[in-house]
């Protein structure tokens, strides 16, 4: 025997079901037919005698048990069931003695496949016509279907217990037959408490009418789903989301075992109903703090005085405020669910809601146009996707009186503007007159001044000049006279000799003469000086006229002659005339000298200054060239050989207000005056040719025939 197969469930009830097995009645004493009335029973049966050698068995015994077509009779039950466990046959032998007139037992054993079959054994004596027992009688049943039933139970059990839902198992009639941990837990019982109990004593609103109704509708749809109020045991009330389902198993037994911690339960009554229970505390929390933010966000908006608009990514409405359908005059309700543009008042409006949700942008803004009551309004409208962009809000601002403001706003600052640099421009034009009244008034003194000192030189250099002739003439007839003395009288008295050594009187013959001549020249150096203070001042000649611009520069250099010659630190400037054959120009003499007189000096200014430094490299020179430019204009050239400037001092050069580059040197209010003098009043051009390296070349260009 298979001792290591054990029994699962031992039962021996004191008062079995049916009727023992006695033996044959006197009608029916053929063992033929008691074999026969076996054979034809419609179970799996077998009739044993005392040594377990089959007497008789059913048809369905020989289908099951018997290989083919052997025959069982007179061949021992342990060949066929070898896999017996050792109490089988202990029941059977305390059965055979009397002492066990019926038993029970479930053995399993392995088959071929691997799998397991469970069989039930019903074992009870068959008793002679004398009474003695003569063996036993064997009803053999295959559970496996129950019993792998009864281990999925089990394993749903095991998994019950370890899920966080509250679970519940019921009757028709409410009452529990299992509940898992999380309902304990949830509810404040323990297990036992809780078995005790039904539906209606956890759910108060759940009577005993209600629960029929819903077991009912149960049993159609086979599942429910409602929300429902639960009492803990300390009596606190809380929502649930509760799921019943309608569980009808297919099995032969009509109970089912589960295991609690009060041990094995059968639970009868088939059909249960299975139910989850899920506390929804939270989730009410969550919807109505959810529900008071939406009541809360849509007072703000509706608050808000812009039209604001929620659009699905389908281009339809979603909802608006209550600003933006009062302004259509159109229910807020009507526009939920409607197509973008449905109203035709905004086509940019609708274009830039199908640009958006093309695009991958969640933040978007633009100006644009929209007919509000039948007026044009400018809205600035800010667009804002949510929920992973399947959605967007759109809030738009009435900027059209912004916007005319600003309109107003730009002319008023464009005439501003205007004004101001008109302002400036007469400013400019105020300083630059004012400083050139300024300078006009100190050439006027000055000329003025230099005429009187000229006239006041002019005539005793006039005397002197005039008079130097006769006495020259004068001493020379002395000296004649001295002479034929000398020849005529070689013998002198030693006081005329001592006197002749003492004043040298042959280095007088000789000193004498160039005495004079220098003071000739000197008197006509005078003289010219004079004649070229009154040549450049022209105080005469306040009308234009027609003049050799030849001798105003030369008037101009004799005056700067000074500043030509050499001093200490630098050596003197070499001037070089390349004058040209030119007709007189009509001009205003006095004012062309100055811009000579102007340009030669910023042009010396800049050459002392770049030879201090040593930045020049060859003699400093100064090239004044005239020439015709065209028949018409006449053009005077006054270039040196320094260091230049650079771009931005050149196009600045004529601005009276900039200082110059070269601290101390330079003077840019005498550009300016020249260039005005030139520009204005010759209607002429002057130009600043400089690169920074080449030097410098002032272009003077006026009409002839001004």
């Amino acid at each position: 025997m298979d001792k290591q197969v054990q029994p699962t469930t031992i039962s021996n009830p004191s008062d079995p079901p049916g009727t023992g097995f006695g033996a044959p009645d006197s009608d029916h004493s053929d063992p033929d037919y008691f074999r026969r009335f076996v054979e034809y029973l419609p179970t799996a049966m077998a009739m044993v005698d005392p040594q377990l050698r089959y007497l008789a068995v059913s048809r369905q015994w020989q289908q099951d048990y018997g290989e083919g077509n052997i025959n069982l009779i007179g061949s021992a039950h342990q060949q066929w069931f070898p896999h017996l466990p050792e109490i089988w046959y202990q029941n059977a032998q305390q059965s055979l003695e009397g002492k066990l007139p019926r038993w029970e037992l479930e053995t399993h054993h392995p088959q071929a496949q691997g799998s397991t079959q469970w069989n039930k054994w019903v074992v009870q004596p068959w008793q002679t016509a004398s009474g003695e027992i003569g063996g036993l009688i064997l009803y053999l049943e295959v559970i496996t279907p129950q019993k792998q039933l009864q281990e999925k139970l089990k394993l749903t059990q095991k998994a019950f217990d370890q899920v966080a839902t509250a679970i519940f198992w019921m009757t028709l009639e409410g009452n529990f037959c299992y509940v898992n941990q999380s309902a304990c837990r949830m509810l404040g019982y323990t297990e036992s408490e809780l078995l005790q109990l039904n539906i209606h004593n956890i759910d108060p609103d759940l009577t005993a009418v209600v629960w029929q109704e819903y077991c009912q509708e149960l049993k159609q749809k086979g599942s429910l789903t409602f929300e429902s109020s639960y009492q803990r045991k300390s009596g606190s009330i809380f929502p649930v989301n509760f799921k019943i389902n309608y569980l009808e198993l297919e099995s032969s037994d009509p109970t089912l075992t589960v295991e609690t911690e009060l041990g094995s339960v059968s639970v009868p009554g088939l059909p249960l109903i299975c139910g989850f229970a899920h506390d929804i505390s939270e989730q009410k929390a969550t919807s109505s703090a959810i529900l008071a933010s939406k009541d809360q966000l849509e007072a703000v908006l509706n608050a808000v005085p812009g039209l604001v608009s929620w659009i699905s990514s389908d281009l339809k409405y979603l909802g608006v405020n209550r600003h933006l359908a009062n302004s259509y005059n159109v229910p807020a309700e009507t526009f939920i669910g409607k197509e973008v543009g449905f109203l035709q008042t905004s086509p940019e409006f609708n274009q830039f809601v199908y640009e958006f949700f093309a695009q991958d942008h969640w933040k978007s803004s633009r100006e644009l146009t929209a007919n509000v009551r039948g007026l044009p309004c400018t809205y600035l409208i800010v667009a804002q996707k949510y929920h992973r962009g399947s959605a967007a809000v759109f809030v738009g601002l009435d900027i059209t009186e912004r916007q005319q403001m600003e309109q107003a706003l730009r002319q008023s600052e464009e005439q501003e503007a205007k004004r101001r640099a008109e302002l400036e421009t007469i400013l400019t034009q105020l300083q630059r007159t004012q400083t050139q009244l300024i300078q006009t008034e100190k050439m006027s003194s000055l000329g003025q001044l230099v005429a009187g000192i000229a006239h006041e030189i002019n005539n005793p250099v006039s005397f002197i000049s005039g008079n130097i002739v006769h006495a020259k003439n004068y001493i020379e007839d002395l000296m004649n006279l001295v002479s034929l003395y000398q020849q005529y009288y070689p013998e002198i008295v030693p006081e005329i000799a001592d006197e002749i050594e003492e004043v040298n009187l042959s280095f007088l013959k000789q000193d004498l003469p160039r005495m004079l001549e220098s003071m000739k020249v000197g008197a006509e150096r005078i003289r010219d000086v004079v004649r070229s203070l009154r040549h450049f001042t022209r105080l005469d000649e306040s009308q234009m006229k027609f003049v050799d611009i030849h001798e105003g520069l030369d008037s101009t250099i004799l005056i700067l002659q000074n500043r030509l010659q050499a001093k200490a630190g630098r050596s003197g400037i070499t001037l070089v005339k390349e004058y040209s054959a030119l007709p007189k120009v009509g001009c205003y003499a006095g004012q062309l000298n100055q811009v000579f007189m102007n340009l030669l000096t910023y042009t010396i200014d800049r050459l002392e200054a770049t030879s201090f430094k040593d930045d020049l490299v060859d003699q400093p020179k100064i090239i004044i060239r005239t020439y015709l430019e065209n028949e018409n204009t006449v053009a005077i050239s006054i270039a040196d050989n320094g260091i230049g400037m650079s771009e931005i001092e050149r196009k600045s050069i004529f601005d009276p207000f900039i200082p110059p580059q070269l601290q101390g040197k330079g003077t840019s209010l005498g550009l300016s005056i020249a260039y005005h003098l030139v520009t204005d009043k010759h209607h002429g051009e002057l130009t600043c040719f400089s690169v920074l390296g080449t030097g410098t070349n002032f272009l003077i260009e006026i009409p002839l025939g001004n």
